[in-house]
């Protein structure tokens, strides 16, 4: 047994040994106030700012021969400070060999850099990691992971097809990356992340957010101001934004809960948003479901085949829809559609005017309070109107092709009663109230 493994330690190619080693060196780098620094190959890089005047590095190697020659034996690094301008560069040589077999368990480089500095890191398919830097800090990568802890100002960080983890940065963060998994939190500043194809984490940041993502996912809470995003094919959930919301999006899912104003304008994306304390809600789309609940202010919606529900609504409504379902509950302010072929119930209207146009489907009105205006012009359509409270004002309908029922006994009224159509104005009680009612093929119904 002894002489079978023995031969087979000789028979295994060189190659395959495994190899390891560490090399440490320090730079003294007194009052530099940039460091650049280049590493021409990947590998993990850990960078940590202390109150220093030394550039410090640790290196640890394991891997088979092959990678052992070429990045261990070859690792040396030159610094180079040029009046407050330092730089510390680590090449490696151009393969010699088309086919190269490496094999790595272990490739670190650990630094140990002066805190109060503008750091510039660029490198590719690196593991980077960095932490207490007091100012400005860039860095480049690419199919790798770069991960920012503890930054005193601004940031940007280029990282494509690698995840990005920026946490405590003091100042604005600028993002570059694709097909990624971005996390940003505490950031005292701005943010703005162009990552198309990505997923997105986003929270506590008091700056403006500024977002690009052609396909994926943002989940976003606890913002201190404006989020802008504009995206394609993106999932959108948004929590505690303490400013207003601006999406463009042509296709997904838009999630809103606890903001100030919204914009959205989005041609297959289905919107519920709740809790919003703003101005208004501005809704463009042309085929999606929306849903909105507890809004303070205006809603504004423009669309082509939409289904809506809105509950709670505080302020005015005004919706422009080819064809769809609208139901809507507790508004408080006036209410005025105009489409095509919409089913419309309003339940528990505490508003004063209802302005509706519509060419086909069922209206019912269900009003709780006195109205000023009622202005329905329809088609194709049975109309029911129940008032809670009498109606005072002047009042005209025509009806053509279908039955009108009523309860008014009205003053001055005028009467044409013609094949197939009737007409009636006149006025009941003695308020300034306007009721109009025009519809063809279908019942009006009025109770009270």
């Amino acid at each position: 047994m002894k002489y079978l493994s023995l031969l087979l330690f000789i028979l295994l190619p060189t190659s395959l040994l495994a190899q390891s080693g560490d090399k440490d060196g320090t730079f003294n780098a007194p009052n530099i106030d940039q460091l650049t620094i280049r590493i021409d190959a990947g590998m993990t890089i850990n960078i940590t700012g202390s109150d220093t005047e030394q550039i410090t590095y640790t290196y640890e190697f394991d891997g088979n021969e092959q990678a052992y020659n070429h990045l261990f034996e070859n690792f040396d690094p030159k610094f180079s400070n040029n009046g407050g301008s330092g730089h510390l560069n680590i090449e490696f040589p151009a393969h010699k060999k088309k086919n190269v077999n490496y094999r790595i368990k272990k490739n670190i480089l650990t630094l140990n850099i002066p805190s109060q500095i503008e750091l510039e890191l660029v490198s590719r398919y690196s593991k980077i990691d960095v932490s207490n830097i007091t100012r400005t800090t860039r860095i480049e990568n690419r199919s790798g992971s770069v991960k920012l802890n503890n930054i005193g100002q601004s940031v940007t960080v280029s990282n494509e097809y690698g995840n990005i983890d920026v946490n405590s940065i003091n100042g604005d963060v600028d993002i570059a990356s694709r097909s990624s998994r971005v996390d940003a939190k505490n950031i005292t500043g701005n943010l703005k992340v162009r990552s198309n194809y990505s997923k997105m984490n986003l929270s506590k940041i008091t700056g403006i957010l500024n977002i690009e993502n052609k396909s994926g996912t943002v989940n976003a809470f606890d913002l201190d101001s404006d989020f802008r995003a504009n995206g394609d094919y993106t999932n959108y959930e948004l929590t505690n934004v303490r400013g207003d919301i601006q999406i463009s999006n042509k296709n997904g899912t838009i999630s809103i809960d606890n903001a100030e104003s919204v914009l959205i304008s989005g041609d297959y994306s289905n919107v519920k948003a709740s809790n919003l304390k703003g101005d208004k809600v501005m809704i463009e789309s042309r085929s999606a479901k929306l849903e909105l609940s507890n809004v303070l202010g205006s809603v504004i919606v423009n669309g082509g085949y939409l289904n809506i529900e809105l509950e709670n609504i505080s302020n005015d409504v005004s919706i422009t829809n080819r064809s769809g379902k609208i139901t809507a509950k507790d508004i408080d302010g006036s209410f005025i559609i105009n489409g095509d072929y919409n089913k419309i119930k309003l339940d528990d209207f505490k508003g004063s005017e209802i302005q509706m146009e519509n060419r086909s489907g069922d209206i019912e009105i269900n009003a709780l309070n006195d109205l000023n205006l009622i202005n329905i012009e329809s088609s194709y359509t049975p109309i029911k109107l129940n008032l809670s409270s009498p109606f005072s004002g002047n009042v005209s309908f025509h009806v053509t092709y279908g039955r009108l029922s009523h309860p008014y006994k009205l003053n001055d009224a005028t009467l044409v009663d013609e094949r197939n159509s009737t007409k009636i104005e006149g006025t009941v009680g003695n308020g300034n109230g306007r009721m109009y009612i025009e519809s063809r093929n279908g019942n009006v119904t009025i109770n009270q």
